[in-house]
């Protein structure tokens, strides 16, 4: 898999048969979710880490209107993973975390800006291979991890919904005790883990007034505040056990507008927390540094909530030796070129050791390293420090990428890994683009190879376009028919195609394959989301 004039992650769609992909290892749907969850600041980094840096910025703003308006990205995020797993019926096998949420924007118990906001942002992100219900989630794990939490162990896989649930009942401020824990208990939470998994959810952002008059008064709403906003605790952007100290401690925000309003009848969180006597709480308070796994273990649940029919993939682990945008092309001057570059994620220093690409056929290059790094919110092998990356480019021509498979990346302190690659057919990158309602295509396919058969390549095309009733992108799939030109190859013939498509809301993808397997995979025009 590969992008068109951007360097990126993504993974194979659903309605091909899937395969191991040849470019991005070790699968296109890790390579995508382990690029914004690992590549946070500084060279390359994923642009979905800058909504929420710093933690307590607002990224629908700028400038003065958004440090006055006292709303947090970060807190938005996760109020709407948390009102889209509310709805979940888990005897039922329904609901959870599918992204039903933007549908569901003009229901009371969803008011507020969080919903579209949130949207907005991740759209461009979302495309063939990156549904919004798994960045619904990774929303959460990112809220927590960059801005003072621990890191919540990320499962890919989630599908996006193509309709609101049916089910309603998200807990309001004026919805009772008996009904509040009876709609955390039909998604899967008892009593105890209701109160943990609020204060968890309570520990950044606020309560507005101008989104909940029944909760705030409106003399919170200043020049200066103009939202009204009332924090939950003293630290709003920062994931920590305040919230929790506040309220026992009757200090500060005193454990926020839920559980102090002036309207008794919107005490919602006081009346939670109150339910078992104060137990879950104190309880809380005693954990010290444990509030943090505490955390980690309810909103992982609550984020892995998901219709029945929905299976989870294995969680994402940073990766330590990564080809990233691996890419075959051809030259103006007709020569056959591979070309990418490797990711180093380190612990500590970067180590000024050589760093070696074997190709199978023999030969082997030194590469040399980009000068600028990245920096990443994971810290490795118990590092007090936080990871950097290096990115090492290459790009080989001729002879010496004749007849490859493979390719191993060797440097001190790693541990060598070995990565497949093929070269029996591929995108162009270079003749393939997307203008003006069409997408053209150029794929090369090798017409000497005993066991491939270069007439029976396809190539489909997916893209992402907007629908009613919700931010959330839809899919729209269609084929290209293609038609053999000359090619300035003995061994390589040319196929070339074009079809129609809406306008797209994210990156257009582009798919070769040899009967039903998939076999490459290009985007195009993948813009402000950095794919």
């Amino acid at each position: 898999m590969r992008i068109s004039s951007s360097l990126t992650l993504c993974l194979l769609g659903a309605v091909p048969k899937r395969v191991a992909a040849m470019f991005y290892y070790p699968s296109p749907a890790v390579s995508a979710l382990e690029h914004i969850l690992v590549d946070n600041w500084g060279a390359y980094a994923s642009n979905f880490s800058s909504a929420i840096t710093p933690c307590d910025n607002y990224v629908t703003e700028v400038g003065l209107p958004a440090i006055n308006s006292h709303r947090t990205t970060s807190a938005q995020w996760m109020r709407v993973s948390f009102h889209d797993f509310a709805t979940a019926d888990v005897a039922a096998g329904t609901g959870g975390i599918d992204a039903s949420i933007g549908f569901e924007t003009a229901r009371d118990e969803n008011k507020g800006s969080a919903f579209n906001d949130s949207f907005t942002f991740w759209r461009p992100f979302v495309n063939e291979f990156v549904p919004m219900a798994d960045l619904v989630a990774i929303g959460t794990v990112m809220s927590v991890h960059l801005c003072g939490g621990k890191y919540i162990p990320y499962l890919p896989g989630r599908i996006d919904a193509a309709a609101a649930d049916p089910k309603t009942g998200v807990p309001e401020p004026g919805t009772s005790l008996e009904e509040t824990i009876a709609q955390f208990d039909r998604a899967g939470f008892n009593q105890s883990d209701a109160i943990g998994l609020t204060a968890c959810g309570h520990t950044i952002g606020s309560v507005h007034a101008g989104g909940f008059p029944e909760v705030v008064e409106q003399s919170a709403i200043t020049p200066n505040n103009t939202n009204g906003a009332s924090n939950f605790d003293d630290t709003r952007a920062v994931f920590d056990a305040a919230v929790v100290h506040e309220y026992i401690d009757n200090t500060g925000a005193r454990g926020g507008a839920l559980v102090t309003s002036y309207n008794e009848s919107s005490r919602s969180d006081l009346r939670l927390y109150e339910s078992d006597g104060n137990k879950t709480m104190l309880d809380l308070y005693a954990q010290g540094d444990a509030f943090q796994d505490t955390c980690v273990d309810l909103l992982g649940r609550m984020i892995n909530t998901v219709p029945s029919t929905v299976q989870l993939q294995p969680a994402i682990t940073p990766a330590l030796i990564k080809p990233v945008n691996v890419t075959w092309d051809v030259t103006s001057d007709d020569q056959l070129v591979l070309s990418g570059k490797i990711r180093l994620l380190y612990a500590g220093e970067i180590r000024d050791n050589p760093v070696s690409i074997a190709f199978s056929n023999g030969h082997t290059e030194t590469l040399t390293p980009e000068e600028n790094l990245g920096v990443s919110a994971f810290r490795l092998a118990d590092s007090k420090t936080n990871a950097t990356s290096q990115y090492l480019p290459f790009s080989i021509s001729g002879t010496s990428i004749s007849g490859i498979s493979s390719f191993t990346v060797a440097a001190r302190g790693f541990e060598a890994q070995t990565f497949p690659i093929q070269d029996k057919g591929f995108i162009i990158p270079s003749l393939t683009h997307a203008a003006d309602g069409t997408v053209s295509v150029t794929v090369a396919a090798r017409t000497n190879s005993p066991d491939f058969d270069a007439s029976r390549v396809s190539v489909k095309i997916a893209t992402p376009i907007a629908q009613p009733l919700t931010l959330a992108p839809k899919i729209v799939r269609t084929d290209v028919q293609l038609e053999e030109r000359e090619s300035p190859f003995d061994d390589i013939g040319y196929w070339i195609g074009s079809a129609a498509i809406e306008s797209p809301t994210g990156a257009v993808s582009v798919t070769l394959l040899s009967g039903e397997s998939v076999i490459d995979t290009l985007l195009l025009d993948t813009g402000v989301a950095g794919w």
